[in-house]
């Protein structure tokens, strides 16, 4: 198999956030966008990762060099295609999948799909979706698998803005035809280099480009703006809830929020109005009670929260019970078989009190 090297575009300002923080960095379930496509990227086993940086460059790259990646520049919004090249001496000579730092919600199983799907066909290949509301997306004209255009909606003809195919932005590059970017001209509207229009200078050549599509469109779709920053984490929440009930976690209700990177073992409950957060580590056959708060803790095997409970970096042993309104302080750590009721812990304290 060809060496594959996975390019994550971060570099934009996302305007229509309304905000100085970079698009990328807003939060999905506590962690950056960026976080999340990252560690979807990491498990195809790349030969490399690279981030391109450009707004806030310093914010991104402080958050994502804790990750197995490199890091490039853009110089300059001169377009996808400008952005792509900016990591070229990383991934020279590799066949290169393109994915994008506000696409937070793209599962592993469609990427590898995707992936499936490019190396059969063997040349560039996009990932094309169908939206009710196309407006602001690139649309895409296919006979079967082969796309025969692509067009920016600011250059679309009225005809061509009906189309509700349009392009993901995903797109898979072989390594023989990765030099080709460089043959993109900025001849359109904006003055920028589309990605898209290497299917273009493909075609060109008498090679066809692919399309494969994806039927979930909320999946493959961009983060631009703070209601639709709302839905991908109402989306992202209920997935990790059902991956904890099919892991065998009884939840009580959906208002229960449970940050990604949380573990919760089988059997054990969780009640409503309880936020899990961090990196919390949680046993068999716990009972979280109603209205808890617990952050970056470990709860081992048959401990009991009685509810309405704060605690952040605990550590509660095997059988520990801890009663209603009680507040656990930083670094406190109770020991098995103890009972802690309605007072507030003091930091670094440890406590061996038994039932």
């Amino acid at each position: 198999m060809k060496q594959l090297s996975v390019v994550i575009l971060a570099a934009g300002k996302g305007e229509r956030m309304l905000s100085s923080k970079p698009k990328v960095m807003h939060e999905i379930m506590g962690k950056p966008m960026v976080g999340h496509v990252i560690e979807r990227a990491l498990e195809l086993s790349p030969t490399k990762t690279v981030v391109v940086l450009g707004y806030g460059k310093e914010q991104v790259e402080g958050y994502v060099k804790g990750f197995d990646i490199v890091t490039a520049l853009q110089k300059g919004q001169k377009g996808t295609a400008h952005a792509v090249l900016s990591a070229e001496k990383h991934v020279k000579g590799h066949d290169v999948l393109v994915l994008y730092g506000d696409v937070p919600l793209i599962e592993s199983s469609t990427l590898e799909s995707f992936i499936h799907f490019f190396q059969k066909a063997g040349t560039v290949t996009f990932m094309t979706t169908d939206v009710e509301n196309p407006t602001g997306y690139g649309r895409v004209l296919m006979k079967k698998d082969c796309i025969e255009k692509i067009v920016e909606e600011i250059d679309a003809s009225p005809s061509e803005r009906k189309i509700k195919r349009i392009n993901t932005g995903i797109c898979a590059i072989p390594g023989r035809l990765f030099p080709l970017l460089k043959e993109i001209k900025a001849d359109n509207k904006k003055g920028e280099y589309y990605l898209t229009d290497i299917y273009k200078i493909v075609q060109q050549r008498g090679v066809d480009v692919k399309g494969y599509h994806h039927e979930r469109s909320s999946e493959v779709l961009g983060i631009n703006s703070k209601k639709e920053l709302l839905d991908a984490n109402i989306t992202m929440k209920d997935r990790i809830l059902d991956g904890h009930m099919k892991n065998g976690v009884a939840l009580l209700d959906r208002n229960i929020y449970i940050d990604e990177d949380a573990v919760i073992q089988k059997d054990t409950v969780i009640h409503p109005n309880t936020y899990i957060l961090g990196k919390t580590r949680i046993g068999e056959g716990v009972s979280v009670g109603p209205n808890s708060f617990i952050k970056d803790s470990i709860l081992s095997n048959g401990v009991i929260i009685e509810g309405f409970v704060f605690m952040e970096s605990a550590e509660l042993e095997e059988g520990v019970r801890v009663g209603p309104f009680v507040r656990i302080r930083p670094k406190t750590i109770i020991r098995k078989g103890t009972r802690v009721d309605n007072f507030i812990e003091t930091e670094n304290a440890m406590y061996g009190r038994k039932r």
